[in-house]
């Protein structure tokens, strides 16, 4: 890897040591004192919750070398290494690409300083095939390609990863065949029985849920799976009402909870459904549900016993079933229902059809041969690179390679731009906007455990519905710490005329009132705001 400075790409399935396999080799350093690999490790992934759990499984290993050695979580909820000097780095692709395109908002004045410490690192991109989204991959390879240039140590991990977007990832970087590491061993899971079914799960007006599934429902650990965020609340109201749930029996995960929240349902979700490590202590009758949209395709280690999913990209569609029967020994059955006509988003309907299709011809389809696996992924996806679409940022980051003194105002890392949302009381009893400013400044110190992270168009329709009405701005010192938060309202007869970006700003933070917030539902989908929860 070192002597013709070409990246490793490892593709094996899920459980069989991708992690440990680069692990291992950098923490022999620390042992032999002999740091011929890289002072330091970058660990990307690309989601929160991963990151949260592998810094805590790397922590377990590095204790047993030296408790000296630093292992850190960087990303939008923790902030302990802004500046990547850490031994370990455990971080998220937006945060790294922020860093080291010099735009982080973290480090004052010292932007160079992230760009400087992932030059004398070991990078390693894992779980590179949940990078599903066009602009993001895009993104990602132009990010690779000039790693490659600058002879940036890194390495390419993934599980169910199309062979065209292998082909395309790689397009311009040389990968000699003793850099490729294909995988071998089988998955050491239970055995999972697939049933397609004929009918949507969903309809326009109802959630089809007959006796015999709610049945299997009430005698099984149950996960189930869909799409949207609507469609699970709804599904989550249905299954609470009918099987007469108690809220220690089911549990609700979406994107749309405050840090907070999804932290607790997280470790809620753990005790209606443990993993292996709680399995013989756990006391959590049947029936035991846990209903979620895509959060939950990686980063929770538990094992259902039934799994209810609508259908979803082959990749997706893997992930989900990893999530059932997991362990050796266990067997569970997996219901995978169709989508109605125009339901297929977030995801493009093509995908949905050709997964659909090649699952009918495929009955004898075993989910957990990675051989038969590969072939679903490769026969059914063709994601392709948007560089058109991202050429702002693309441009923008090679401008911030080869001219120092550039600073980049285009960068992200895929196509939507994300808003935070905090959620507080703003009822209209209180005594106005001065009153609302004072008990949010009294109370600042719940400001994250209160937010959401949602895309911009989300935001604008919420302000379009008028549920947005203050907006929150920091005032940073020279070493990018907060000093000061200060709300103004925002003037919708003002803003009236103005682009969506004009009006509610990428990376901004609104506040929304509590009332449009459920502890147990995250966000609410009322009628009148059915349009943004996607």
């Amino acid at each position: 890897m070192f002597k013709n400075h070409s990246p490793l790409l490892i593709r094996a399935p899920t459980g069989s040591g991708k992690t440990e396999s680069i692990l291992a080799p950098f923490l022999a350093q620390f042992l032999e004192n002999n740091f011929t690999i890289a002072p330091r490790l970058i660990y990307v992934l690309p989601m929160r919750v991963l990151v949260n759990n592998l810094a805590e499984r790397i922590r377990n290993y590095t204790k047993k070398i030296s408790e000296s050695i630093t292992v850190k979580v960087q990303h939008g909820d923790i902030s302990d290494s802004p500046f990547f000097i850490a031994d370990i780095v455990v971080t998220t692709l937006d945060q790294f690409l922020y860093g080291f395109a010099r735009t982080s908002l973290q480090v004052g004045r010292h932007i160079d300083v992230p760009a400087g410490s992932i030059a004398s690192s070991l990078v390693v991109f894992d779980e590179a095939h949940m990078y599903r989204d066009e602009f993001t991959f895009s993104v990602m390879r132009a990010l690779m390609e000039i790693m490659h240039t600058t002879r940036i140590p890194f390495v390419v991990m993934t599980a169910t990863m199309p062979e065209k977007l292998e082909k395309s990832l790689f397009e311009y970087i040389q990968v000699p065949p003793e850099h490729r590491v294909l995988g071998s061993m089988p998955f050491n899971n239970g055995s999972l029985k697939i049933n397609l079914m004929s009918h949507p799960l969903f309809t326009e007006d109802r959630v089809y849920l007959d006796d015999e599934t709610l049945n299997a429902i009430a005698q099984h650990r149950t996960l189930v799976i869909v799409n949207q965020v609507a469609r699970a609340q709804k599904i989550y109201k249905e299954i609470k009402t009918h099987l007469e749930l108690d809220d220690e029996q089911i549990v609700l995960l979406h994107s749309r909870f405050t840090n907070k929240d999804r932290h607790e349902h997280e470790n809620r979700a753990l005790q209606i459904i443990p993993n292996k490590s709680m399995l013989q202590t756990s006391k959590t009758a049947r029936p035991a549900v846990v209903v979620s949209t895509q959060v939950l395709e990686a980063g929770i280690d538990f094992s259902a016993e039934l799994l209810i999913t609508e259908l979803a990209p082959a990749d997706a569609l893997i992930q989900r079933a990893g999530r059932c029967a997991r362990y050796a020994g266990q067997s569970g059955s997996m219901i995978v229902f169709p989508v109605a006509e125009g339901g297929h988003l977030p995801y493009e309907e093509k995908h949905l059809s050709k997964t659909l299709n090649w699952l009918k011809g495929h009955s004898e389809f075993n989910i957990r041969d990675f051989t038969q696996v590969c072939s679903f992924v490769d026969a059914t996806l063709d994601y392709q690179a948007a560089d058109y679409e991202a050429r702002d940022t693309l441009i923008d980051l090679y401008e911030c390679v080869l001219y120092a003194d550039t600073v980049p105002s285009n960068i992200q890392v895929r196509r939507g731009k994300p808003v935070t949302l905090v959620v507080f009381d703003i009822s209209e009893e209180k005594d106005g906007l001065d009153r609302i400013k004072k008990e949010f400044k009294e109370n600042s110190e719940q400001f994250n455990e209160n937010t959401i992270s949602v895309d911009i168009g989300i935001a604008y329709a919420l302000y379009n519905q008028g549920h947005l009405k203050l907006k929150i701005n920091r005032k940073y010192d020279e070493n990018g710490r907060t000093t000061e938060l200060v709300i103004e309202e925002l003037n919708k007869k003002k803003e009236r005329n103005k682009r969506p970006e004009e009006v509610i700003v990428p990376f901004g933070v609104y506040i929304l009132d509590k009332r449009l917030y459920n502890e147990q539902l995250g966000v609410l989908n009322e009628p009148d705001a059915s349009s943004y929860i996607v």
